[in-house]
């Protein structure tokens, strides 16, 4: 449909010649807006404007809407920091810093960026009606840049988080958030998304968006025109002549901390107990089809074969070629996991199970 394919898993079907095609997929293929009424077997579709002018009208009121929808759960943090404090701190004036959050519990817990609280004294969560709470860091993830505030508040709308794997290139995303200056909360800006996976400094992949993130936008969403939340900002390059290159969180990525948070109050990171090294064209970003070479191995994992000198292709059939690959399928594993492991030790390809701590 629509150049769409559908299976019969998405429940479409041929029956004697035939073809039975779900709402939904109408609905999706055509933007429209199809109900059922159950009672009065009757089908309904409202068609969106026709043309590049009703199309895009259709995707201005789908951003107001987003907008209003998720505004309610954004909040701005502000306080005091020394000057000691992380480098990465949104700062607005001497003495003071801030940034975003979002509303991730309605009894009153807010995630924002680790950045945004290392070394922030005396935290105050403005929320959407502008009423103000003290606030105390109850969670913190350096290596993930994520933490999570608690106000002593309940009822507060959270916000929706959706699967940031199925993003693509292209989409259209709003960055809601407080930059520059505290006068400026929950301004919100559209773009896209310009890339997925992305590795830089971080240890896990990031999205690249060319919505506006500044300064006092960190801890904000980046939200999809179905008003989930699909990354947390997080960073930008910025300088003479750059635009547009901003960074956020994916909301996978989110939701592993948030859950690590919820069960042991902190990331317990699943290891192999390995010096790993990335290959001169993964360090650059260049594509790559180089492994990860073993530099060193100790406990449990060097005891089951692991050496030195061996170069990692895959873990548990994903292909690894940098410390980020890594790291992202470290993710789904729990201590003492034993994904197959394949490995080239000389010039031999081997397949090694080894115990995950």
């Amino acid at each position: 449909m629509n150049g769409a394919k559908l299976t019969a898993t998405a429940g479409a079907f041929i029956e004697d010649g035939v073809t039975y095609i779900p709402l939904r997929a109408v609905g999706e293929a055509l933007g429209a807006a199809v109900g059922w009424d159950p009672d009065a077997f009757a089908v309904s579709v409202d068609m969106p404007a026709s043309g590049a002018a009703g199309s895009a009208q259709s995707e201005d009121a789908a951003v107001t809407s987003v907008i209003e929808k998720v505004s309610p759960s954004v909040v701005a943090i502000i306080g005091n920091y020394s000057q000691s404090s992380s480098s990465w701190q949104d700062s607005y004036a001497e003495g003071m810093a801030g940034g975003t959050g979002v509303v991730i519990k309605s009894g009153g817990e807010i995630l924002t960026n680790a950045h945004v609280v290392d070394g922030m004294n005396s935290i105050v969560v403005i929320l959407n009606d502008g009423s103000a709470y003290s606030g105390k860091v109850k969670y913190t993830d350096e290596a993930a840049d994520l933490a999570v505030v608690k106000i002593d508040k309940l009822g507060l709308p959270i916000v929706t988080f959706g699967d940031s794997d199925a993003i693509r290139t292209g989409d259209t995303v709003v960055a809601i958030g407080t930059p520059l200056s505290f006068s400026l909360r929950n301004s919100a800006s559209k773009g896209i998304i310009s890339g997925v996976n992305r590795g830089l400094s971080s240890e896990y992949a990031l999205i690249q968006t060319d919505a506006a993130i500044n300064f006092g936008n960190s801890g904000g969403p980046l939200v999809n025109l179905k008003g989930q939340v699909v990354g947390i900002n997080s960073s930008k390059f910025a300088g003479v002549g750059i635009e547009g290159v901003g960074f956020s969180i994916p909301a996978n990525t989110v939701k592993y901390v948030i859950d690590q948070f919820d069960q042991y109050g902190k990331v317990r990171r699943i290891g192999i107990n390995a010096t790993l090294e990335e290959s001169w064209a993964a360090r650059r970003g260049l594509p790559t089809k180089d492994g990860l070479k073993v530099t060193g191995a100790s406990g449990t994992t060097g005891a089951e074969g692991l050496a030195a000198g061996d170069v990692i292709f895959s873990i548990g059939g994903v292909a690894v070629h940098s410390q980020v690959d890594c790291n992202e399928c470290m993710k789904k594993y729990k201590s003492g996991d034993k994904p197959e492991f394949a490995i080239k030790r000389g010039g031999s390809d081997m397949k090694l199970k080894l115990t995950l701590s």
